[in-house]
């Protein structure tokens, strides 16, 4: 991680919400609600990597699709440089894509199998009428090169079946910085690829930070990658920011039982037995009375029944930049900002 950080925010989400309705059937009857973001408060800091880890169904993957307006939310604001792009539409959308680009998951479906890697790459700069013909072929050799795939040459005529996995997830991340975005969401891009090959995106993602000055929001389950790349953590349970703060911080000294079971899952060597550094998590979810308290009741071996079963918990200011939100931080004061 690079020592060198602006403090101005970039990106602002101010009480974002994004809810889903399941389908009904003839026995349940109608669908009912399910809350992905539940008003999350979070900020991005121009030329940083900003780490939002949680499990499958957190919502860390539709946060970042709000981000890039793939989707739309429910409630709240998003504001990119002071602008709210909330509700963008036409002309200002395209260019609002133009700046914020995002790397998917799986680079099996995120490129067209009947294109070139040369068209796919150029694609962006087509659809958006950025440069000539024989400017977009210089600028794909530049990407390609950008994100590992070298020497370029010998790449562009190929089509993605004739690549690895790790070189289509580079041909990705060549195709959503081609335009030069000032944002880059990267969607767990090493979920499906072997560590050797990880170590190798995570550190074209940190030469697109310190090279193009991009600023990256790195969405993973693994607290390990969040770790090695990132300068802050956000952790995300079931749609609600649970706690915030410089990397280094939330993994070495955990704050909400949730991160804590986080680094309790994290694979460790040389172990023949895995005995939990914290044990902040039931083998089996509790029952609940209602949805009034702290999301993480249900599976916290630590909560207080009365206190935390009914009562939604505050955030707390539990370190320096950093906030966790818990009812058995009580020693601590209260957080001013969760942004």
């Amino acid at each position: 991680m690079s020592e060198r950080r602006e403090n101005k925010t970039i990106l602002q989400l101010e009480r974002v919400s994004r809810f889903y309705r399941t389908r009904g059937n003839v026995f349940r009857g109608g669908g009912r609600l399910v809350v992905a973001l539940n008003e999350i408060n979070l900020s991005l800091r121009a030329g940083e990597i900003f780490g939002l880890v949680g499990e499958s169904g957190s919502g860390k993957t539709t946060c970042g699709r709000l981000i890039v307006r793939l989707e739309e939310a429910d409630q709240g604001r998003i504001t990119l440089n002071g602008e709210d792009i909330t509700h963008l539409k036409g002309k200002k959308l395209r260019e609002y894509r133009r700046q914020v680009q995002m790397v998917f998951q799986d680079p099996y479906q995120s490129l067209n199998p009947q294109v070139t890697i040369a068209d796919s790459v150029a694609e962006p700069l087509i659809t958006n009428k950025v440069g000539s013909p024989l400017d977009h072929m210089e600028r794909v050799l530049k990407v390609l090169k950008t994100a590992g795939l070298s020497p370029a040459e010998d790449y562009v005529y190929r089509f993605p079946h004739q690549l690895s996995g790790g070189q289509r997830q580079r041909v990705a991340i060549a195709r959503a910085i081609v335009l030069e975005p000032s944002l880059l969401v990267a969607d767990e891009p090493t979920s499906m690829l072997d560590a050797s090959y990880s170590a190798q995106i995570f550190e074209i993602l940190q030469g697109v930070r310190d090279k193009m000055g991009a600023t990256i929001m790195f969405i993973t389950h693994s607290m390990a990658s969040a770790r090695y790349l990132c300068d802050r953590i956000g952790v995300i349970y079931r749609g609600h920011l649970v706690e915030q703060g410089p990397a280094e911080q939330v993994i070495n000294a955990p704050q909400h039982p949730y991160t804590k079971a986080l680094i309790d899952a994290t694979p460790k060597f040389g172990r023949a037995a895995e005995v939990p550094t914290y044990g902040t998590l039931l083998a089996a979810e509790r029952p609940a009375n209602s949805s009034a308290g702290c999301p993480f009741f249900r599976r916290c071996a630590l909560a207080e029944r009365l206190l935390c079963a009914g009562t939604y918990p505050p955030w707390r200011q539990v370190g320096p930049e950093q906030v966790a939100l818990c009812h058995l931080l009580e020693d601590a004061a209260p957080a001013v900002s969760t942004g």
